[in-house]
């Protein structure tokens, strides 16, 4: 299981800031005052680009949290391919400035994951991956990655367990995600809102509630 404990720098991004940090001393000693502070510039926002916050996780073990840093653009009931269920789709757009981690969910194991790799149809990555919680909810999380440097790390295993809000991945100039949770589920955001991965609770998991809280019109 990953590790719960990262620094406020993303590590992913270490070799990167010591190439700029690099670049910014010799051009202190070997070049202009002018080409210094452009470099050092760069540096200072790489550093904050790159900025992976501690967060904190709700005790809430039916809530479902924000796998990402983001704006919720839609809500709506739609049909999950993989598993081939209606769902609540929830989709959050990463900024370019957002925090690029990626975070489970929920609570549970991971059942399966899927990589789509760009087409001539489809310009995208794409990496999607299912986590069943222990009462059995299934929720499919699915990310289309920018076309920005490609430059993604996951840090899933089928199989294995993953707890709530816990750091699965990094996600470089960030993405598109949808999450499909069960159609039962009592969704808790709209859209325009802005979320914090890890500690913004998307939804809550019923069990009991036999139709969606989703209205007829989304």
């Amino acid at each position: 299981m990953p590790s719960n404990y990262y620094p406020f720098i993303a590590r992913e991004t270490w070799l990167i800031l010591i190439i700029i940090f690099g670049i910014v001393l010799l051009a202190k000693f070997f070049s202009t005052i002018l080409l210094f502070s452009l470099f050092l510039a760069i540096l200072l926002i790489a550093i904050y680009l790159f900025r992976d916050p501690h967060r904190e996780i709700p005790s809430q073990p039916l809530a479902v949290v924000s796998p990402a840093h983001g704006v919720v653009t839609k809500v709506s009931k739609a049909k999950e391919i993989r598993l081939g269920i209606d769902a609540i789709r929830i989709r959050i757009v990463m900024g370019i400035t957002d925090i690029y981690s990626l975070r489970s969910p929920i609570e549970g194991k991971v059942i399966e994951q899927w990589y789509n790799a760009p087409s001539k149809n489809e310009s995208h990555r794409h990496f999607d991956f299912h986590v069943q919680s222990d009462e059995g909810d299934n929720i499919v999380t699915a990310i289309r990655f920018r076309n920005i440097m490609h430059k993604s790390h996951i840090y899933l295993n089928s199989g294995e367990r993953i707890g709530q809000g816990q750091r699965c991945g990094y996600l470089c100039f960030g993405g598109v995600i949808d999450l499909f949770l069960p159609i039962e589920s009592k969704v808790f955001v709209e859209v325009g809102q802005f979320v914090d991965s890890g500690s913004t609770i998307l939804a809550e998991l019923i069990h009991s509630e036999p139709q969606s809280s989703i209205k007829d019109q989304l």
